[in-house]
Parts: structure tokens; C-alpha cells; sequence
């Protein structure tokens, strides 16, 4: 009997895995759920660094990536209380939540400003280490790699909150650059000069492209 239930679970798993497959909204908040706890713990792990080195630049790019995480869980939870509704109503509140979600997303970004003018202007000597350098580095690289793929393909569609979680996706790829900068120069010796000058122009240019 054990085998036949694990048998007939198995199978259950494999037709759901397979109609999300087939539904990009499906297949968008599933994998927007997997998004949803690598951005708690990237959050996590910034506000760890920033506490445990005094580093305010650190705490602040976590506060930003935990009000990302609420918007990305308010979205789903949206998407869970309409799932049963017609269709008409489901794509109202898709709107409005897209348009809410949008403009705080829009005043937030300004708030990144602080943390990038503290790291630019008042420097903490930090020698964060390797460790937090590679797993920045490797948060990165797969955010950017996800966030192009997913968003390309969301182009296609005009649900609101595909392009939504799809946008937010972006904007996170984005900042994390700027924490893997602001890492690296941590890891190479602090802000002299020349990295303060250079720091500046890719800030500035990072910050554009994110309100943008």
C-alpha cells in the first residue's frame, strides 16, 4: 500500500509539474517562489555583513532587498486570493497591484541613494574577506543570468504580473552589481581616490538604469 500511494504521489507530482510547464503564470510564480527565498536570504546575509562589521551600506541594501521580498509576497498572495475569480475581476486586481506595487518599487529606488552616498562620501575601512566576495559574486551572476532569460521571454505577454515579478527580477540583478562592487572594493582594501571617482560614475549610472 506504501509503494502504491508513493507510486500514484509521484505521478501527481509529474501532471502538476507538467500543466505548470504549460501555463506561463504558473510557471512565472512558481519560479517567483524560489526568487522569493533566495532574496530573504541574500537580505539576511547583507544585514549579517553590515551588523557584524558596522558596515551601513550593507544594512541598507538588505532593508531595500526586504521590501522586495514583501512586494514579490504581497504579489503572490494576491494571485492566491484571485485564482478562483473570473477573469475579468483577476485582471483589475492585477492592474492595481501592478500600479501600487510599480510606485513604491519607483520611491524605494530612490532610497538607494543613502546607502551608495554613505559608501561614496563616508567609507568604512571593512575587510569583509573572500568568502563574502564569492557568494555575492555567484548571487550575481545567477540573478543576472535568471532576470535577462525570464524577462526577454516576458515580453511576450501582457499579464500584469508576470511583467511585474519579471521587472522586480531586473531591478534586483541590478542592485546586486552594486553590492558586488561595493564588496569588492572592501575585499581589495577600502575606497581610495580613484575608486571614490569610479565609484561615483558606475553608482550614478546603476542608480539611472534602476529608476529607469
Amino acid at each position: 500500500m506504501n509503494a502504491l500511494g508513493l507510486l500514484i504521489g509521484i505521478m501527481k507530482l509529474k501532471l502538476k509539474i507538467k500543466s505548470i510547464k504549460k501555463d506561463y503564470l504558473q510557471l512565472t510564480l512558481f519560479s517567483a517562489c524560489f526568487s522569493l527565498i533566495i532574496t530573504f536570504v541574500f537580505s539576511a546575509y547583507n544585514a549579517y555583513l553590515g551588523i557584524k562589521f558596522g558596515d551601513a551600506f550593507a544594512i541598507g541594501i538588505s532593508i531595500y532587498y526586504f521590501l522586495l521580498f514583501w512586494i514579490k509576497t504581497a504579489t503572490l498572495i494576491v494571485e492566491k486570493i484571485i485564482d478562483k475569480t473570473d477573469e475579468r475581476k483577476q485582471k483589475s486586481v492585477r492592474i492595481k497591484n501592478f500600479i501600487i506595487s510599480s510606485i513604491f518599487i519607483f520611491v524605494i529606488d530612490f532610497c538607494l541613494i543613502a546607502p551608495i552616498v554613505l559608501m561614496i562620501v563616508m567609507p568604512k575601512d571593512v575587510k569583509f574577506g573572500i568568502i563574502p566576495a564569492i557568494a555575492i559574486a555567484a548571487y550575481t551572476v545567477y540573478k543576472i543570468t535568471a532576470s535577462i532569460i525570464n524577462y526577454s521571454k516576458s515580453k511576450k505577454t501582457e499579464n500584469p504580473t508576470i511583467l511585474l515579478l519579471r521587472e522586480i527580477d531586473v531591478v534586483d540583478s541590478l542592485v546586486s552589481i552594486l553590492t558586488l562592487q561595493h564588496t569588492l572594493i572592501m575585499v581589495n582594501g577600502g575606497m581610495s581616490g580613484s575608486m571614490r571617482q569610479l565609484s561615483f560614475v558606475t553608482s550614478i549610472v546603476f542608480i539611472f538604469a534602476i529608476i529607469l
